[in-house]
């Protein structure tokens, strides 16, 4: 079977970005099947050392991080670019968020990859087919208009992009994006999530576009709660001093059995009102 990359980004102050990176690796040397690569984007090697050569280190220093996000910064053009920087020649390329774990063998979602199936990790909502105020209004930027060779439909999609997957043949849809990405941020369209939007955008018009959620879990709304699990877990195995190998089985066997996303109750979203 070919190789696949398996890419992730990791950089800042925060040690939450660390630890959850850690957990990422760790739950990829527990479920991917070879021949495959694990890359980490990183200003920080130090942090990676227990995994040794298990590990291909990307050093990311600040001008290349700059470079990447763009004269604006408003969203995350970063990851499209490592996308881009880190495509393989041949095989597959999965890049994927700190806040994302490997839940089961990934062998099927391997297959699937390598048949020409691209993924996201989950399908969020329809441009123009959604009530909710934020996605109608985001709509209302885009309607009817054309960014670069995009004219932006009623049926294209938002969905997240904690996990991003391709065939190395399919780099031509990522090259797109970033241009979509660049086009739509000259043209004055700004979003939080732009780097999903035009992810989905192109992904979604080839049909082939499914989504990763079976075999990742992405807990972007639950990372307190996993958080506070890694760090327990990640103490344990470095005070006991077991390998990333027993790591792994141990995830395997005791896998992180928590929501992804925990929604705020009544209480909690007036106490945040009241504190703005």
């Amino acid at each position: 079977m070919a190789m696949v990359r398996y890419v992730t980004l990791a950089y800042g102050d925060a040690p939450g970005i660390y630890r959850q990176s850690l957990m990422l690796l760790v739950s990829l040397v527990a479920h991917a099947p070879g021949p495959c690569e694990l890359v980490v984007a990183t200003d920080r090697p130090e942090y990676f050392v227990w995994f040794g050569t298990r590990v291909e280190i990307a050093y990311l220093d600040a001008a290349l991080l700059s470079g990447w996000r763009g004269a604006e910064g408003f969203s995350m053009r970063q990851k499209l670019a490592l996308a881009r920087t880190a495509w393989p020649e041949s095989g597959a390329i999965v890049l994927l968020d700190s806040d994302v774990l490997a839940r089961q063998n990934l062998a099927p979602f391997v297959e699937r990859l390598h048949a020409g199936d691209l993924f996201l990790h989950k399908h969020e909502y329809d441009l123009g087919r959604t009530a909710r105020r934020g996605n109608r209004a985001l709509w209302e930027q885009l309607r009817g208009r054309t960014f670069g060779a995009w004219q932006v439909r009623e049926e294209d999609a938002m969905w997240n992009s904690g996990v991003l997957a391709a065939r190395s043949a399919d780099r031509a849809l990522v090259d797109a994006a970033l241009q979509l990405y660049d086009d739509m941020a000259s043209a004055g369209v700004r979003h939080f999530a732009t780097e999903q939007l035009v992810a989905g955008i192109v992904f979604g018009r080839t049909g082939r576009l499914c989504p990763a959620e079976p075999w990742f879990v992405h807990y972007w709304g639950n990372k307190a709660g996993y958080d506070a699990e890694i760090s327990r877990r990640l103490a344990d195995a470095f005070i006991e001093g077991i390998s990333v190998k027993d790591a792994a089985e141990r995830y395997r066997e005791q896998p992180i059995d928590l929501p992804a996303e925990v929604r705020p109750t009544r209480v909690e979203k007036i106490a945040r009102w009241l504190n703005k």
